[in-house]
């Protein structure tokens, strides 16, 4: 899988770390019970030594998270290390909203050349016709919540393209909001996905 982003996070219980291993390959894999200051400081020392031909994937399972070591982290994440990629496998609702933000959530799934060509022509559209697409996408609403999950892996995976830009950052922050509110049984989807009609950058 083509790791666009820098560090990216999966939610869930530790044994979906083994799952994760089996699927990604070449990478550092490190398992806390605790993961405290200490464990952060190792981390960014072992990130900045790194020996790797091109790339280094570091893949971390916790258990628990201090604040503090979130705190070491979203200074390492403000400054990534060209090269280093950091993948959090952790329980739900322990990162903190300031260094979630800099993250993504793992891609779930493939996603179609069919959807990301929907993907790039949402991003390139005017508002108006991004609302067009939307109501589109809203018709039917058998699987509604996952087609609008899907969109916004789409507009992640597009959006981390441009992660220079930094509106393309503000749009993936704001794209992490609008996905903590889809799971919600009484999600308004038509606002959450007009707000990013609005604030996601034409590209």
């Amino acid at each position: 899988m083509n790791l666009t982003h820098h560090a990216y996070y999966i939610e869930g219980d530790l044994s979906r770390f083994d799952e994760y291993t089996k699927a990604i390959s070449h990478f550092v894999a490190q398992k806390y019970e605790k993961f405290g200051i200490d464990e952060s400081r190792e981390l960014q020392q072992r990130a900045s030594l790194k020996v790797f031909d091109d790339t280094a994937l570091f893949l971390v399972g916790a258990a628990t998270m201090t604040s503090e070591a979130q705190q070491a982290l979203l200074k390492l994440f403000e400054e990534p290390q060209e090269g280093v990629v950091f993948v959090f496998v952790i329980p739900h609702g322990i990162l903190l909203p300031t260094l979630k933000s800099r993250m993504l959530e793992y891609p779930k799934l493939q996603i179609s050349n069919a959807k990301l060509q929907t993907v790039s022509t949402f991003l390139k559209s005017n508002q108006k016709d991004r609302s067009t697409q939307i109501a589109a996408l809203l018709k039917d609403e058998d699987d509604v919540k996952e087609r609008v999950r899907t969109l916004l892996d789409g507009l992640e995976v597009e959006l981390a393209k441009h992660i220079a830009n930094p509106k393309a950052r503000e749009g993936l922050e704001d794209i992490a909001k609008v996905r903590s509110y889809v799971g919600d049984r009484s999600a308004a989807l038509k606002m959450l996905l007009e707000h990013l009609a609005v604030s996601l950058p034409k590209l």
